[in-house]
């Protein structure tokens, strides 16, 4: 609690009020009373303070906040950070002048600020910046007035006045009677706010105007504590061949100040910045718019931009400090899906009887195209997937992150682990044709429990060059170390495959 005291009454002539820090209490000491000036000493002093340099007098000063906006715009990037473009119309006084601009994020990259007068430009000149962000805190307030006097109450009723000498947690007091220390106090009285202390994170300019006028200003400025992300929702229909997608996008806002009916912008990409190195953190001490009938309007418009994705929404939003809002980004029905099992028991070649088992891997994949019902750039985001119960509740399936997407690429989400499909592989045989070249047969036996047929793709990893000399079901080159197998199961039954790979390093 700040309280302001009761000024003194008036002394009489010729007295000055002192405040004796030592004992804290208020002394007077008597000054002799000048006497009256010479009217030719009085012009000199006239002229004098006349000629005192500008920068000895203080000037005006001019105070903007919230109330004076006229336009705010946020873009929002991947990496949590924020470029905050802020309006207001300001009155500038045609005079040399500090600008207050108040109400800017606490986390604001102060090197980034850019400031323009965008009524006439040439009209105004920047002489020096600052950023005051000293906030008003409790261990503030008692660190700014040590040396100083103060008033406690304490819990049992007593007052206390004195000198703070100290604060640990502990109040250390100089009063009259000695030293006291003061645990928990109920209330305590400052005399005033100590200066360089501010309410909210401040930019203090000193200006020159060439005349008085009512500016247009913007500041600009970059602030951490500003990201966002999307979030999908997938419900997949009865027979896993299609699904309804809808997409939001999350915004949080931690960077210390609000913004109002702001225009917003998302951009999705990695944009690259710089990063200061931290010492600390270190060793741990510490423009393609979107089609009008897939229900865009009241939301983000698409666009390409440099090497990314810029999504502007259609209507002004209002994001506070501490903040998490979620936006409508994107709907779709009737995608096309494929749902994929995988068995990818790994490398395993070292000797004979090597065997392999793993769980088969479940995937939802789908065209990111417009012939699909898509076909716009997809943000990276998590994706949850839900489906309908025979009683027609939905039921949670799974989840992944999908990465940044452009259009017409394929989406391709992990489930999970099939739970009624079993596969195993052995190395049946391993033989040495040569010091650098070696021939291996190997059994696949995939057991299929569900009441439908599947398909499993099957991979091996082979390293070196290599070739497969006899195979009992199709097989393809995925890639440079990679074979591909299809294996067809029927319902409740079992498959086997076996090949022959031989390998050259």
């Amino acid at each position: 609690m700040v309280k302001i005291p009761t000024p003194p009454s008036i002394p009489p002539s010729g007295w000055e009020v002192k405040n004796n820090s030592d004992r804290g209490n208020i002394m007077m000491k008597y000054i002799k009373p000048i006497g009256l000036i010479s009217l030719p000493v009085l012009i000199v002093l006239i002229v004098i303070m006349f000629l005192i340099p500008g920068s000895i007098i203080a000037g005006p000063q001019v105070t903007t906040t919230f109330d004076d906006q006229t336009f705010m715009a946020v873009t929002i990037y991947n990496d949590g950070t924020g470029l905050v473009k802020d309006t207001r119309e300001i009155e500038l006084p045609r005079a040399e002048f500090d600008l207050i601009f108040m109400d800017v994020a606490s986390r604001m990259d102060p090197t980034s600020v850019h400031f323009v007068n965008e009524t006439d430009p040439d009209s105004l000149t920047i002489l020096e910046q600052n950023y005051e962000y000293d906030l008003v805190s409790t261990a503030a307030l008692y660190e700014a007035h040590i040396d100083n006097h103060i008033e406690i109450r304490t819990e049992d009723g007593r007052t206390i006045d004195g000198i703070l000498l100290s604060y640990d947690g502990n109040l250390v007091i100089q009063t009259r009677s000695g030293i006291n220390i003061i645990n928990n106090p109920v209330e305590v009285t400052f005399d005033d706010l100590p200066e360089g202390l501010i309410t909210r994170p401040t930019l203090r300019w000193s200006l020159i105007s060439s005349r008085d006028m009512t500016a247009e200003c913007e500041m600009s400025y970059l602030t951490d504590g500003l990201g966002w992300e999307a979030n999908y929702v997938a419900i997949v229909g009865q027979n896993d061949d299609v699904l309804d997608l809808s997409g939001w996008v999350t915004i949080n806002n931690n960077s210390g100040t609000a913004y109002y009916d702001a225009e917003l912008k998302l951009v999705a990409g990695e944009v690259h910045r710089v990063k200061q190195y931290d010492y600390e953190c270190e060793y741990g001490e510490d423009t393609e718019e979107i089609p009008c009938d897939t229900g865009y309007d009241a939301g983000f418009v698409e666009e390409s931009f440099f090497e990314y994705h810029l999504y502007t929404l259609q209507r002004p939003a209002t994001v506070l400090n501490n903040q998490q809002k979620q936006i409508s980004l994107l709907e779709g029905e009737g995608i096309g899906v494929e749902k994929l099992f995988i068995f990818d028991p790994g490398y395993a070649y070292y000797y004979s009887g090597d065997t392999a088992e793993a769980e088969i891997e479940v995937r939802l994949n789908f065209m990111n195209s417009e012939e699909n019902e898509l076909g716009i750039p997809i943000p990276a985001g998590l994706i949850r997937v839900y489906k309908e119960d025979s009683s027609g509740s939905l039921q949670f399936i799974g989840e992944d992150r999908v990465d940044h997407t452009p259009k017409d690429e394929e989406i391709e989400i992990l489930m999970g682990e099939a739970f009624d499909i079993v596969g195993e592989r052995v190395v049946m045989d391993r033989r040495e044709i040569r010091y650098d070249t070696w021939e291996y047969d190997v059994k696949v036996t995939i057991r299929n429990h569900k009441t439908e047929d599947v398909e499993i793709i099957y991979w091996d990893h082979v390293w070196g060059d290599w070739e497969v000399l006899r195979s009992t079901t199709e097989y393809s080159q995925k890639d440079a170390s990679t074979v591909e197998f299809i294996i067809p199961v029927e319902s409740d039954g079992e498959t086997v495959l076996n090949y022959t790979i031989r390998r050259q390093w």
